[in-house]
């Protein structure tokens, strides 16, 4: 029995020392979310964009958007612009291509008008690099780096799950404070149960 709480507790204690910086980028970012107008000010604006280079571009552009999304990993790959998953959209003027990078994305747009492919590198921001860390998601399509991203983010969940575990048996394992924590878990449940009927 000593031996199964000393692993359950070097567990906890270190998967919450592994947890650190995801704990804080999930906190922050959710922090920055919930309080939109204060933060807005401390990220670029929305044209902070440095032109890398434009040039003159022929090409056929696909009106399926399967075929399109694979245009525009083409036009990227051709250039030398290595991206995870890339987001594009068409509208009457241009085809806009978004090299999705935590730091400094790059959007590649084609306009119609004049047959003009332009590169441009959006402004570093640390809080715009939280959010795009707390909404990357999904396995991707064929990246490897976008599924070992979402690889670490799946043991991320299973290891909060884990750690969750851990403290409550730990928590069970020390009478004392039992009633205490009950007053916590309850509090926590009712807490949760009563904004999402409201909400």
């Amino acid at each position: 029995m000593k031996s199964m709480n000393l692993i359950f507790r070097r567990t906890h204690l270190y998967l919450g020392m592994l947890l650190i910086p995801w704990m804080f980028v999930y906190a922050f970012s959710s922090f920055m979310l919930n309080h939109g107008p204060t933060f807005r000010q401390y990220r670029p604006a929305a044209d902070a964009y440095e032109l890398l280079w434009e040039k003159d571009y022929e090409t056929g552009i696909p009106q399926n958007q399967k075929e399109l999304r694979t245009w525009a990993g083409a036009v990227l790959e051709e250039h030398g612009i290595d991206t995870v998953r890339p987001l594009v959209n068409r509208n009457s003027e241009r085809v806009l291509i978004t090299a999705q990078r935590f730091l400094r994305p790059i959007r590649v747009s084609y306009r119609f008008s004049d047959g003009k492919l332009r590169a441009e590198q959006r402004e570093g921001s640390f809080f715009e690099s939280m959010l795009r860390l707390h909404f990357r998601h999904g396995y991707g399509e064929g990246s490897v780096m976008q599924w070992v991203w979402a690889f670490l983010v799946d043991i991320l969940c299973f290891s909060f799950i884990i750690w969750v575990v851990t403290g409550l048996y730990l928590w069970w394992k020390m009478p004392h404070t039992r009633n205490w924590g009950l007053v916590a878990i309850g509090a926590g449940f009712l807490s949760f149960i009563g904004i999402y009927i409201a909400l």
